[in-house]
């Protein structure tokens, strides 16, 4: 029973060596890319027997329940549409397909490691994974400077990250003998004189997990990273890298550090407030698309951090939600600007303009990610911020709904902005062919974004499970 609880990880961790093999091996281009999508299509596939269950295995560590499955199943997507948004890109930049695919598969594996992780040191240990492996992706353009740049600010803060986060271990550690969060909470509750300890090891890992989520203040990494990065790896770190990190913080923060939220409800709420305005303001000056992206990313984290201020079942529904719908907005328009850099390697957002009328199909897909950006219907966009906005209220927090809702009437300032370049130029997009996989990411995204908000019940009663283990856990 517990080699199938982990089954999903076990065919990840093989299907890595086989892209790692079938890259060294293989002389057609194409076969890394087929078997990393193979591989999450197989991750997705094994997650089904487990629907219901909520078990334990290896000591502990690993549990798997509706919450586990949930970020499980969202990482495995993730990874399954940034490989076809990849293929033309990597054909085009001269990345080794062997390795860039590989890395794909086991920064994903670290990240369902850490969905699933009960245990301190097993969360470490995926988040260890996922960023040597993001190390290396975000320095696989070795002829751009950029690239080469955000590898080195990545490893050099992911550094500091570790420290952080094993110094708040070593301390929650020392009061609690254990690194299970049930044990921890248990030690917090209890007090003993220790509590002073227990809150500053809390604040150190709340610093390396704010790192991680790119919160202001611990944001100075993430514009020059995902602006550097090659493009569809920006759209997984954004999209699955930080999904992974709110796992976490959910599961060590709900749980091990339940009896503190007090403490830690302040301060996401806080953290929530300067992110998404900073977030905002700074990707109002932005002139590259890829840049204003990385502010916008910053942005959006602070509205997900409103449901950990919020710190009720409704507000961690509606993270997942959000968490969930942000992955197609991301993932979408991260695909457009490949393809349109395939073109012009710039990447700018002058690089949109004429859109409309050189491909009109992907400038209205275009323009569906940019309202669900701001938050206008009928997108996911909308929904998740309303059940965020929603939540806050029902918590007596309406102050914050009213920060989030001006902050999403600032974002439509630069969102628009690509849609007025799109429509409101005379001349036609210099655009390279449209490749297959874009296009379906494209379409699928677009398609997503939308149903979403227009059929939300089936996520709802799923996300509804999720929520309910998450209740628990406090």
């Amino acid at each position: 029973m517990q080699w199938l609880m982990i089954l999903p990880e076990i065919l990840l961790a093989a299907g890595g060596l086989a892209v790692v093999a079938a890259g060294v091996m293989g002389r057609r281009r194409e076969t890394p890319a087929a078997l990393a999508a193979a591989t999450f299509v197989a991750a997705l596939v094994a997650l089904w027997p487990l629907r219901g269950i909520t078990a334990e295995a290896w000591w502990g560590m690993l549990v798997v329940d509706s919450f586990a499955l949930f970020f499980k199943a969202l990482f495995a997507l993730t990874g399954l549409l940034v490989v076809p948004l990849a293929h033309a890109y990597v054909e085009r930049r001269g990345i080794h397909a062997g390795e860039f695919y590989a890395l794909i598969v086991f920064a994903v594996l670290g990240m369902s490691m850490m969905a699933s992780s009960r245990d301190l040191l097993m969360i470490y240990l995926g988040l260890e994974l996922l960023s040597i492996g993001s190390y290396v992706l975000a320095g696989m353009l070795k002829d751009d400077d950029r690239s080469l740049e955000a590898s080195l600010k990545y490893f050099l803060v992911g550094a500091m990250t570790s420290a952080l986060l094993l110094f708040g271990l070593s301390l929650v550690y020392g009061i609690s003998g254990s690194t299970h969060v049930e044990a921890i909470r248990r030690a917090v509750s209890a007090g003993d004189g220790w509590r002073g300890v227990a809150v500053a090891g809390m604040w150190f890992m709340l610093a390396g997990f704010g790192f991680k989520v790119a919160a202001v203040p611990f944001h100075m990494w993430a514009p020059d990273v995902y602006h550097g990065a090659p493009t569809p790896v920006a759209a997984l770190l954004i999209a699955g890298s930080e999904a992974a990190a709110f796992s976490a913080i959910l599961r060590v923060f709900t749980t091990g550090f339940g009896p503190l939220a007090n403490y830690w409800q302040a301060v996401f709420a806080v953290l929530a407030v300067a992110t998404m305005t900073y977030g905002n303001a700074a990707a109002l000056v932005q002139t590259s698309a890829k840049r204003m992206m990385a502010y916008s990313a910053i942005a959006q984290a602070g509205y997900v951090l409103v449901g950990l201020a919020v710190g009720t079942p409704e507000g961690f529904g509606a993270m997942l939600y959000y968490l969930l719908a942000y992955l197609f907005m991301v993932v979408g328009t991260f695909a457009v600007i490949a393809w349109l850099s395939l073109a012009r390697p710039e990447e700018m957002l002058d690089d949109f303009e004429g859109l409309g009328r050189s491909v009109p199909w992907v400038a209205a897909a275009v323009v569906i990610f940019m309202i669900s950006f701001i938050g206008i219907p009928p997108t996911a966009g909308f929904l998740g911020k309303f059940y965020l906005i929603r939540a806050a209220v029902s918590a007596d927090m309406v102050w914050l709904a009213v920060v989030m809702v001006v902050n999403s009437a600032i974002s439509a300032g630069y969102y628009y902005s690509i849609v007025r370049r799109m429509y409101l130029t005379d001349r036609s997009a210099t655009v390279a062919a449209l490749p297959p996989g874009t296009s379906l990411v494209v379409g699928l995204a677009a398609a997503a974004t939308v149903l979403l908000m227009l059929f939300p019940q089936p996520i709802i009663e799923w996300l509804g499970s999720a929520q309910q283990v998450v209740a628990l856990l406090r």
